[in-house]
Formats: structure tokens, sequence, C-alpha cells
């Protein structure tokens, strides 16, 4: 299996918003993803597994890209942690190669989409 190069290189955003019918909420877990997108990386150990779960054909082009990943390219535009936002209100938009977004999406969202039930409730 190949993957093409410009899915690789391709630089995308991608902006979360608050889907609900609640009134507001506070807007929190910015700190966190803030961590992860600096600490992410595929360790030996990580790649060791996948190779282990993935067709014997995938390109060795794509382990390595996975081996050089890190987050220096990603930009972060967010409001303040701990605002009041309202329902469809941007919160973040994260901006970089599609590939590197594709991998940390879902951490994203749920650093988020917890952070601000957990600080919503509360109140």
């Amino acid at each position: 299996i190949s993957f093409p190069k410009q899915w690789y290189q391709r630089r995308v955003r991608v902006r979360k918003e608050i889907h609900s019918r609640g009134e507001f909420y506070f807007f929190c877990g910015l700190e966190e993803c803030i961590r992860h997108i600096m600490n992410v990386k595929f360790s030996a150990s990580d790649i060791e597994y996948l190779r282990t779960i993935l067709p014997a054909d995938v390109h060795e082009g794509f382990i390595e890209y996975l081996l050089s990943l890190d987050g220096s390219d990603i930009t972060v535009h967010a409001i303040p942690e701990g605002t009041i936002v309202f329902p469809r209100e941007p919160l973040i938009t994260v901006e970089g190669p599609l590939a590197k977004l594709q991998i940390i999406e879902t951490t994203l969202l749920n650093l988020v989409n917890f952070a601000s039930l957990v600080a919503t409730k509360c109140c």
C-alpha cells in the first residue's frame, strides 16, 4: 500500500466547535492539546506494533514518515482557556499538514470535549 506524497504535505485547517443544545460552556483543555502537539511522536515500540497490524505491503516511506512525526509545523489558534462559549462558536483552530492533523485530531477532540464538559457541569 502506498500513500500519495500530497497526503503527507498538504496543509489544512481544522476548526472545533461545540455542537449541542446547551446554553453555554467553559472552554477547557487547551493546555493539554498544546502539550500533546508538542510531544506527539511514535516510539520504536509503536512502530513495531503498527507493523504487526498494517498490511505487509505498506510503503516503507509511510513508516519513516511516522518515525519522523512531530508537531513542529502545527499552528494552534484558540480562544483563552476558561472562556464562556456558546454552541457553534469556534473554540480552537489547528493548521498543519493533513496527515499530521488526521493522526492527532481524535485526541485533540477528546481533550477539549472532556475538559469542557467537566468544567461546565461543575458550575
